[in-house]
């Protein structure tokens, strides 16, 4: 009697457990499956890669398997080249950057990538360009129009902001050649070394691409009297025209001291791939981030503001298939 009673356990115990593992089974079987991929994206610990990071665990739990990964890439100024030629699926750019590199007309885009293709937009970087308050100067151009040689300090060589300061000092006639010739110097280095080369006056000038309130502007400026120069507005207009800018005003009382509004310039931060890659992947990609507000803005606070709607906005280059369908599925296209 007890062998027999031990029998029945034993069976419903199988029983069970057969069960539950048909169950999960089936619930893996559910999950959709995606070739694997790359996501290109910055330095490791740099905002970029643990954005794009965040946004492949939460993809992969979707998928089965864990098929897409966040890799240490090469900027925002150079994924676009990266990407292009197919050595990552998936890249973290800016619209100004990618426009350029579909073009393959100015450095360092001699080469035409017109296989891009847009998947969203993010968030925003807004330019600052601090100088000390000794300096009697409102606007970015006042530096050529003065003469003024400014120890500025940027981006690493080969960084975004490196690139983007320099197309802003050639659109007002400058050049980091003409800021030595007035007796200025050019520094380049990371943020942080910025703001302490500035509380330690060993420069008068720094320039950030930064979303704003940024933490190192507010430090820097509550360090040491400064003012951030705007961009004259004919000066916006060109380079909105020519790289894909986006106007921006970083409004009054917004850092230490500052009692107006600044005219400048914003690059968006941009998802992109090429027309090559899985159109159902790139599909379930925008949907996961567009699903996903909640946690983009209380993991990174610079997406407080941030709305699925705007994905669609500032792109600058044509939209992914995959992409494309969400976006018509949700009336935002």
């Amino acid at each position: 009697m007890m062998n027999l009673r031990n029998g029945c356990f034993f069976l419903l115990w199988m029983t069970a457990a057969f069960c539950l593992t048909g169950c999960v089974t089936r619930d893996q079987e559910e999950k959709p499956s995606i070739p694997m991929m790359t996501i290109s994206t910055g330095s490791v610990g740099a905002g970029h890669y643990n954005i794009c990071s965040s946004i492949a665990d939460w993809v992969n739990a979707r998928l089965s398997g864990y098929p897409i990964t966040a890799v240490p890439g090469s900027g925002g100024l150079g994924n676009p080249i990266r990407v292009g030629r197919g050595k990552a699926d998936i890249g973290v750019s800016y619209g100004p950057f990618l426009i350029m590199a579909r073009e393959g007309t100015q450095a360092p885009y001699t080469e035409k990538f017109s296989n891009l293709r847009s998947i969203c937009s993010l968030i925003s970087n807004s330019q600052h360009v601090l100088v000390a308050e000794e300096f009697d100067i409102k606007y970015l151009s006042d530096i050529s129009r003065e003469k003024i040689g400014l120890k500025l300090a940027t981006g690493f060589p080969g960084s975004s902001d490196r690139f983007i300061l320099k197309l802003a000092l050639e659109e007002v006639g400058t050049t980091e050649e003409n800021l030595r010739a007035w007796g200025g110097a050019f520094q380049q280095i990371g943020t942080s070394g910025r703001v302490s080369l500035w509380k330690d006056r060993h420069i008068n000038a720094f320039h950030s691409s930064i979303e704003f309130p940024a933490a190192a502007v507010t430090e820097a400026m509550a360090s040491r009297p400064g003012r951030l120069l705007s961009i004259r507005d004919s000066v916006r207009e060109r380079l909105v025209d020519k790289f894909g800018f986006n106007k921006a005003d970083i409004p009054a009382g917004t850092y230490p001291g500052q009692a107006s509004p600044v005219a400048t310039l914003q690059l968006t931060m941009v998802l992109f791939t090429t027309e090559a890659v899985d159109e159902n992947a790139v599909y379930i990609f925008t949907r996961t981030i567009a699903e996903s507000r909640e946690r983009l803005q209380k993991s990174y606070g610079a997406f407080k503001d941030w709305v699925p709607e705007n994905m669609v906005e500032n792109l600058g280059i044509p939209i992914h298939g995959g992409a494309l369908k969400y976006y018509r599925e949700r009336g935002w296209l």
